[in-house]
């Protein structure tokens, strides 16, 4: 089988629904987190919160390292611009946006002096949710200037960084150490991932006897607690991984997987907008449940993941149907450090 075989669209599909899976896990953990801080209880949504955590952000990471070679041989001015401008504009938007929102609360609790220090300092240090796309370019570049060296090397830095580098004090250091060694895993590993999924498809069987015996030595982990031990959290995390391709490689196999998997695929299409947006109907949401709901935290934490997710999806759909406000999922030709290339059609003979 040729690499030509696995980059078929037929063969890539995977990547969308593993994305539209990441970015679900993403807004549930905000979601729970965020109401059960409030009623101070924990509600029958947490253990999926829980379960979840040796390998959502791995995956997250993973899947954005797949894509990275094609990224870092690109030219300095091209590269900067589509990863530092590109991920740097939407952070920087939306984190005063979002800051906007959240400004009266932080002025009532630490004065209009601190609020102000804190949007400052959010330039420099990752805020609220927003972290993620803050760290990706500082992986990218990291990968690009660390090309030179061996891949075995690259991996004995990223660990390292894991066990030493995880707990400055310094957000950006803490996050990028926590979690590189699984975006190298994505982009070291790509042909690996590739032919797993295809061979998913190939032998269904044992596809489904590894995630059965994955799924037991995950909930082993999270239930004696050994996530945190770092050589445990890697194994875990590239795991995690693994069981995700394989998973995705056969959901659309089985009748009842391909009406799920239409919605992460739906979901991994739009993940930057549901990632940018979904604070907003999230935190609205999360009012009005904590004032006209039951109490019940388990599901206050689902109706508030749902409207999160639904919200963020009809705003972006509302904007780029109207055509009013664009600027806010796509980003103009002014924030750009490079013109774009007009594309030439050639008619079809």
């Amino acid at each position: 089988m040729t690499n030509r075989d696995l980059n078929t669209k037929q063969h890539v599909d995977w990547v969308d629904l593993t994305k539209g899976l990441t970015i679900l896990l993403v807004v549930v953990m905000h979601s729970i987190n965020g109401v059960e801080k409030y009623l101070g209880s924990e509600g029958w949504m947490h253990p999926i919160l829980t379960y979840a955590t040796p390998f959502r952000m791995p995956v997250f990471f993973a899947v954005a390292g797949l894509f990275a070679a094609r990224a870092i041989v690109k030219e300095w001015p091209v590269f900067l611009d589509k990863k530092f401008f590109h991920f740097g504009y939407f952070y920087f938007l939306w984190m005063s946006i979002e800051f906007i929102f959240k400004a009266p609360f932080f002025v009532q609790e630490f004065g209009a002096h601190e609020t102000g220090l804190y949007y400052l300092l959010s330039f420099v240090q990752p805020f609220g949710p927003l972290w993620f796309i803050y760290l990706l370019p500082f992986y990218f570049l990291a990968l690009r200037l660390m090309r030179p060296l061996p891949m075995l090397l690259q991996f004995a830095i990223a660990i390292a960084c894991k066990f030493m580098l995880t707990a400055t004090g310094i957000e950006l250091i803490d996050f990028f150490s926590k979690y590189y060694v699984f975006f190298l895993a994505g982009h070291f590993g790509r042909d690996i991932w590739f032919a797993l999924a295809h061979s998913a498809r190939e032998q269904k069987l044992a596809s489904v006897l590894g995630l059965v015996v994955w799924a037991v030595a995950n909930g082993l982990v999270v239930w004696f607690g050994y996530g945190e031990i770092v050589p445990v959290a890697i194994i875990m995390g590239v795991l995690g991984f693994m069981a995700v391709v394989d998973f995705m490689g056969i959901i659309t196999e089985f009748a009842p997987g391909r009406a799920l998997a239409k919605v992460f695929r739906y979901l991994g299409s739009h993940s930057l907008p549901i990632y940018l947006g979904f604070f907003l109907p999230m935190g609205v949401t999360r009012i009005l449940v904590m004032k006209f709901g039951n109490g019940d935290p388990g599901l206050s934490a689902l109706i508030v993941s749902m409207a999160a997710v639904i919200g963020a999806i009809l705003m972006y759909e509302v904007v780029m149907r109207v055509k009013i406000g664009t600027f806010l999922y796509v980003r103009p030709q002014w924030a750009k450090l490079t013109k774009e290339k007009k594309q030439i059609t050639v008619p079809a003979e």
